[in-house]
């Protein structure tokens, strides 16, 4: 137990070096893997996601994670209304530092 918690803490010291919170990092982990799994993220599925926050809160998140470029926004191209997002090569960068300390 103690080297899981370990490896927790490891994981919470590369998330503080790229200036992501708990909250930040459960939603770009949600956003890299949609995108690993060649499926589509939708800022409204992002929004939906109640157990993590208020919509507001969600919103605001998608917005600092964009600010710290660790995701794109963009519009759909079939349908405008539809905003896809996409974790950046700073995000997939974060993700295999974070995967290093599990595989150990």
């Amino acid at each position: 137990m103690l080297e899981y918690l370990s490896k927790i803490d490891k994981a919470r010291s590369i998330n503080k070096g790229y200036h992501v919170n708990d909250r930040q990092a459960f939603i770009l982990d949600y956003i890299c893997e949609k995108h690993l799994s060649h499926k589509a993220c939708h800022i409204k599925e992002i929004i939906i996601l109640k157990t993590v926050g208020s919509r507001a809160t969600l919103h605001a998140v998608t917005k600092e994670l964009t600010k710290l470029n660790l995701i794109k926004v963009s519009i759909n191209p079939v349908d405008s209304r539809i905003k896809n997002v996409l974790p950046t090569p700073l995000a997939l960068k974060r993700l295999k530092a974070l995967v290093t300390i599990f595989e150990k």
